[in-house]
């Protein structure tokens, strides 16, 4: 059976946790709330961080997979700009086609069949070309007054002559151009891409020019098939002209675009480069080009708002992440009601009857769970309250009988002092001084000790309670003891120091100390120590102590006191010194056998119980 104290204190929680069930009762709601906002963040990052991931990898795949196509028709479209190169070169370098050029150009007396066979040899030339379906006029010329034309389509276009040859675009003794920029024919209605080239006599001598019109079919043929989004655009580059690839127009873009390095390096090309195009309006394309040979570059854009739709659906499913959060939630929440918070409820009501005093126990609350457990303790709390209670209705019986039998024994204090009193005043009648000064030592002695509840008192009077109990031994022993005291500094009698403890010094030192050697000297020094501390020395020349009993008195072994205050030895001062101010404050003994015992006190000074060490 505990104690009262332990039942009182286990009352009082009680009606504490009765006073705190309200602020507690939110304790599931804020872990809801908690878990709530923690899984939709961890949701949102989730869903922030794939998002983020994913479009990255979309548009690196994007971006390749456009490489990829401008790659295959840019193999595509080199190899007829590389055939029509070839014709071209066939004319103007050394071949069997070159040379009856040169002998033709050069001679002075030309005959019909030598322009015929010339012309037979470049007909043959530009059949054999895989790509002469892209010719749209081939024509080889002196720059003077002869001429040769290979035309794929004679019927739509006005008959070239002497008179009309000087309209076509950069024909002329200089010119030089590899498929720089994109021309309107003026002897027909078909947009072309001119390819210039010279041709040299015998003395590195420009004698003649070749000059071929490829159609620009030649390159949107290649792409009528090419899957463009719905935002891009295909661009093309020649020489320094940028156009735009409108189905199976080349358009020339009026507006350059401003360009600027694209940040990050995802393609997988060595060739291929990304750049931002940027409109006069602001908006931003990436343009992905591929080089389909020297000075020719096809290039596609790609909006970023291609991306934008990915972006939806990831929204979407965020949000469909977070309702779904939400309603876990809700299932959460039903589910902790019905195993923690009804419960929990009930047990609020228990602990409120208890309170009211209903102390019945409810075995209904005993689950099997930890507050099934909570609940079996406040069964058991509420048999241990009821057992309290019988006990302290027993123990307030037993204490009301001790009482009575206590004033039947009692002796009034009053009347002792009244009777001390008056034998002090008897012995001053019949002059017997030492029995007056005797019995108001004694008297002063048993007041102090009956009616003074300080557990600590001012030095200065414990030094006169010490007086009053030499006086009584001197009596006793006679001019065999002597005592002088010795106070160093006034000041340090203000401080405090626990009751009697310097009386079971003096007793030791006149017991165990004097006594036995017959006569002696007490010399009772109060001095500082240190700033903050007082060092009372109590010293005696009597027979002295041994190690061994010193080290009793501090290991448990001190016989009991027989003196004015039974069972307060030397180990008590010391222990009740340590208890009031700490370790490092109590008693320690000095002593020669046969020579000297020196007892030192240290304490701190202190004016007031609560204050602080001075």
């Amino acid at each position: 059976m505990v104690g009262i104290p332990q039942r009182m204190k286990a009352l009082n929680a009680l009606l504490e946790e009765v006073i705190c069930t309200k602020r507690k009762a939110t304790i599931k709601s804020r872990i809801i709330m908690i878990m709530t906002v923690f899984a939709l963040l961890i949701a949102t990052l989730l869903s922030f961080f794939s998002y983020e991931l994913i479009s990255y990898f979309q548009k690196r795949t994007t971006i390749q997979a456009t490489e990829f196509n401008l790659q295959l028709v840019s193999h595509i479209i080199e190899q007829d700009l590389l055939n029509l190169s070839v014709l071209a070169m066939t004319c103007s370098t050394n071949s069997s086609t070159n040379s009856m050029l040169k002998e033709y150009f050069k001679s002075r007396d030309r005959q019909p069949m030598e322009a015929i066979n010339v012309f037979s040899s470049l007909q043959e030339e530009f059949r054999m070309n895989r790509s002469n379906g892209y010719v749209r006029r081939l024509i080889v010329t002196d720059n003077k007054d002869k001429f040769f034309q290979v035309d794929n389509s004679v019927s739509t276009s006005v008959p070239l002559s002497i008179h009309n040859i000087n309209q076509l675009p950069g024909l002329s003794l200089d010119s030089r151009e590899e498929w720089e920029r994109v021309i309107k024919d003026p002897l027909s209605l078909t947009y072309t891409i001119p390819f210039i080239m010279p041709i040299y006599g015998d003395n590195a001598n420009r004698i003649g020019t070749v000059y071929l019109l490829a159609n620009t079919a030649v390159i949107t043929d290649k792409l009528k098939g090419y899957g463009l989004p719905e935002d891009s655009k295909l661009l093309l580059t020649l020489g320094e002209h940028k156009y735009e690839i409108q189905g199976d127009k080349i358009v020339p873009i009026s507006t350059p675009y401003k360009v600027t390095p694209y940040e990050q390096n995802i393609t997988s090309g060595s060739v291929t480069s990304l750049s931002w195009l940027e409109t006069e309006e602001g908006e931003k394309l990436i343009s992905v080009a591929y080089p389909v040979r020297k000075g020719v570059t096809l290039s596609q854009t790609l909006s970023e708002k291609q991306f934008a739709p990915q972006f939806n659906i990831w929204l979407l499913l965020m949000l469909g992440v977070c309702v779904l959060v939400i309603t876990s939630s809700g299932f959460i929440t039903l589910y902790l009601t019905k195993t923690i918070s009804l419960p929990v409820e009930k047990l609020k009501k228990r602990i409120d009857k208890i309170a009211q005093g209903n102390f019945l126990i409810d075995r209904n609350m005993e689950w099997n769970s930890e507050l099934g457990d909570v609940g079996r303790g406040i069964n058991r709390l509420s048999q241990d309250i009821v057992a309290l209670m019988e006990t302290r209705v027993a123990d307030e019986k037993q204490r009301q009988e001790l009482e009575y039998r206590m004033l039947q024994s009692q002796i009034n204090p009053h009347f002792l002092y009244n009777t001390l009193n008056s034998i002090k005043w008897m012995a001053t009648i019949q002059n017997a001084t030492g029995i007056a000064e005797m019995t108001t030592s004694l008297s002063r002695l048993l007041r102090s000790i009956a009616k003074d509840m300080r557990r600590l008192v001012p030095l200065q009077e414990e030094l006169s309670l010490l007086d009053d109990y030499f006086l009584i031994q001197k009596y006793r022993y006679g001019s065999n003891i002597t005592m002088e005291t010795l106070t160093y500094d006034e000041q340090l009698l203000t401080g405090l120091i626990p009751r009697f403890t310097l009386q079971p010094l003096l007793e030791n030192a006149i017991f165990h100390g004097i006594e036995p050697k017959g006569r002696g000297h007490i010399v009772l020094s109060i001095q500082r120590s240190g700033l903050n501390d007082i060092l009372i020395t109590l010293e005696d020349n009597g027979v002295g102590i041994s190690e061994e009993q010193i080290a009793g008195i501090f290991a448990c072994q001190e016989p009991s006191s027989k003196g004015l205050l039974e069972g307060m030895g030397l180990r008590s001062v010391h222990e009740r010194l340590r208890l009031a101010f700490g370790e490092q404050y109590g008693l320690s003994i000095d002593s020669k056998e046969g020579q000297y015992t020196k007892m030192f006190i240290l304490l701190p000074y202190r004016k007031t119980e609560s204050s602080s060490v001075l």
